[in-house]
């Protein structure tokens, strides 16, 4: 039991100043001024309850990695990308917006993020399946 705790503590306590308070705060911090506390969207940006379904498909996953590393152009204007944060960080955030629709699918990994890195895609490149 220890060898799989601790390694879960490591990642859940890591040396970043917005990682090591937790995946709420960074939520807060990145997320939330526009998705809203719950992703329910804070007008006139929106609630993210459309992208449940994009969890279980490997084009949706891969879709959500890229847009969460490079931003995405919708309806309400440009979504910045958070490639300056680390993979573990960006892992984190998904799978807690994962919780919070209740979306069925795998945990992300920091290495599912690390294969979107690299592209140097531009917002508009960026398209849901």
């Amino acid at each position: 039991m220890k060898r799989l705790f601790l390694p879960f503590l490591a990642l859940a306590w890591g040396s970043s100043p917005a990682w090591g308070q937790g995946v709420e705060a960074l939520w807060a911090r990145a997320c939330a001024q526009c998705h809203g506390e719950k992703a329910l969207g804070v007008r006139p940006y929106p609630g993210l309850q459309g992208a449940a379904p994009l969890f279980a498909t490997p084009e949706g996953r891969r879709y959500l990695v890229l847009a969460t590393l490079y931003g995405k152009k919708g309806e309400a204007g440009l979504m910045p990308g958070f490639a300056q944060l680390k993979d573990e960080e960006l892992a984190a955030l998904l799978n807690h917006l994962k919780a919070l629709l209740g979306a069925k699918g795998e945990a992300f990994t920091p290495e599912e993020v690390r294969r979107g890195r690299g592209l140097n895609l531009t917002p508009d490149q960026v398209k849901r399946p």
